[in-house]
């Protein structure tokens, strides 16, 4: 979970609590009372709160002046926030947050397998049920088939289990008069009938998830009261006799109920339910769908206001930013005196899935950003390249405000292909450069080209910015190939590609020769490419060239072979 995410769960959490404040409004002022309208606004409610993510759309994140945006290509591309340009802070609060979420969701479900533990042990302590006539009945006219036992010491009726419903009373009940007996009897196993066991499980593990918004907490208790509202209707039905059953509440009132099941009678919803037991509630079939109708409309603005008020916010724009960020704007040119630093933390590029899937072969150029502290602030997509079976594309040397022009020469079926790839090699190279971390420059913010490459096996980049200095290799496959040497001749160059002479270096004077090595597959393509001998400013240039170079295949007893070999790269101010 990223800050997006947490972002997100508050905003959610919000919108949840003013859906359940309009919601917890209405009933009384409309006066409703009957219990299975109730109840089934509330399942309502509740089921609203519970896709409302899905039913909303995402907000894009505005980008403020302390914020940078990781640019990518046209239609393809994503563009993640860059990390401002401070120190790294000594508290992580997102760590925090996320740890006593995940304690919360972990006491609050070890608090329900506990509750269920409890249950099953007090199935065991309890006796069977003597055959009853009065038993029998009450499952008879109810529909069930449930297992009946006496718990001494038991301190209210218990009805749980789906498949096996288990109802446990408590036996002081035996000593109750037989219309008592026979209403929490009749209330319990309305419950089974109903099969609402299954359902206090979901909003008890719906509790546990959102534990630490009250509002989560309100609607569940008002789904529970209105559930054993219609139960204490069906029951006084089924019994005819009010007072009695009123008694029977009365009797178990105070005694501590056990979790998750249901409880019989809770203090704090005994008047309520008291009340309306005792009198008689009718409501119109006319004042029923008004009420209905008045109450989604209600409720259906009150959601669409908190949503408009606390938006959901979405993944990170997929445009091309064609202009410099704002530190990019203050960096400091490169000169001999403050040169590009040398890299000490590094983070490999993993080869992605989707290129996986067409065994597809590019690089990614980034026009990084380091801060005075040698974080990476600020990432720029400047160019790309994407070479499948079926496609090329090669935008090593478009200008970023030409990529969008030069994108949409190709065909859609074409697009469509590489799309996926294409964003993925961009993720993957932003995702690594983003935790690199350089020594502090000279003077900053500097800016600086970096080339990332990527390939089957290959995960990893190899690039300037003084890639080599924190680890002094790069993650290089030569498993089934050889190396030139002895026996091994060096291949013939079939297709050269002479390296651009970047402006950058140009302007710092910088010279000299790049050392690569290569690998060179059994077609005759340079598949891998990582430096030697590194010349921060110019290796972009250098892996750019070598990886579109072609040579003769090398034949091994009559068959191709891949091969390693050093080239070079010879960069020389006219």
């Amino acid at each position: 979970m990223d800050t997006t995410a947490l972002s997100n769960l508050l905003a959610y959490s919000t919108q949840l609590a003013c859906i359940v404040l309009v919601a917890t409004l209405l009933p009384p002022l409309l006066r409703l009372d009957a219990p299975g309208v109730r109840y089934g606004y509330w399942r309502a409610v509740a089921a609203l709160c519970l896709v409302l993510p899905w039913l909303q759309g995402r907000h894009l994140p505005a980008v403020s002046a302390g914020t940078v945006s990781v640019t990518a290509g046209a239609s393809f591309a994503r563009v993640a926030a860059a990390r401002p340009a401070t120190s790294t802070p000594s508290i992580d609060w997102l760590t925090v947050a996320l740890v006593i979420l995940a304690a919360g969701i972990a006491l609050r479900l070890i608090w329900i397998g506990a509750g269920l533990v409890q249950l099953r042990a007090l199935r065991s302590a309890g006796a069977p049920a003597p055959p009853s006539e009065v038993i029998d009945e009450l499952q008879r006219v109810i529909g069930t088939r449930a297992e009946i036992r006496y718990v001494p010491g038991l301190g209210q009726p218990v009805t749980f289990g789906a498949i096996r419903p288990v109802v446990l009373l408590p036996e002081t009940l035996l000593d109750q008069p037989l219309d008592v007996q026979r209403a929490v009897l009749g209330h319990e196993l309305f419950h089974v009938q109903r099969r609402d066991w299954a359902w206090i499980l979901l909003e008890e593990l719906g509790c546990a998830v959102l534990w630490f918004n009250p509002a989560v907490w309100w609607l569940i208790s008002r789904v529970q009261l209105a559930r054993e509202e219609v139960v204490d209707e069906l029951a006084v039905l089924l019994t005819g006799h009010r007072r009695t059953y009123v008694e029977a509440l009365l009797a178990f009132a105070d005694r501590t109920p056990l979790a998750p099941a249901p409880a019989f009678a809770r203090r704090r919803h005994l008047f309520r339910r008291v009340m309306l037991i005792s009198r008689e509630v009718a409501m119109s079939s006319r004042r029923v769908v008004a009420s209905c109708a008045v109450m989604a409309l209600v409720v259906g603005f009150g959601s669409w206001y908190a949503v408009s008020a606390f938006p959901l916010v979405g993944g990170p724009q997929q445009t091309l930013q064609k202009t410099p960020g704002p530190l990019e704007q203050k960096a400091v040119p490169i000169t001999p005196e403050n040169p590009v630093p040398r890299r000490v933390v590094a983070a490999p590029a993993e080869y992605p899935a989707e290129a996986a899937a067409q065994d597809a072969t590019g690089s990614v150029t980034l026009l990084v950003t380091v801060d005075q502290q040698g974080q990476v602030a600020e990432t720029r997509v400047t160019a790309f390249r994407v070479r499948t079976s079926a496609l090329q594309m090669d935008f090593s040397g478009v200008r970023p405000e030409d990529l969008d022009r030069r994108v949409g020469t190709f065909a859609p079926e074409q697009l469509a292909t590489a799309r996926p790839v294409l964003d993925a090699f961009i993720k993957s190279a932003v995702t690594a450069v983003e935790q690199w971390r350089y020594d502090a420059p000279y003077q900053g913010p500097i800016s600086f080209p970096i080339t990332i490459s990527l390939a089957p096996k290959l995960s990893g980049g190899a690039g300037g910015a003084g890639s080599q200095g924190a680890t002094g290799r790069v993650s290089f496959t030569a498993d089934g190939a050889v190396r030139v040497g002895g026996n091994i001749r060096q291949p013939t160059k079939i297709k050269d590609v002479r390296p651009v002479y970047p402006p950058i270096a140009q302007t710092a004077r910088v010279s000299g020769v790049v050392i690569v090595e290569a690998r060179i597959e059994g077609d005759g393509r340079v598949s891998q490419a990582r430096v030697l001998r590194s010349i921060p400013l110019l290796d972009q240039a250098a892996l750019d060239a070598v990886t579109q170079w072609e040579f003769q295949p090398t034949l091994m007893n009559g068959v191709p072979v891949p091969v390693i070999m050093t080239l070079t790269v010879n960069f020389t101010l006219n």
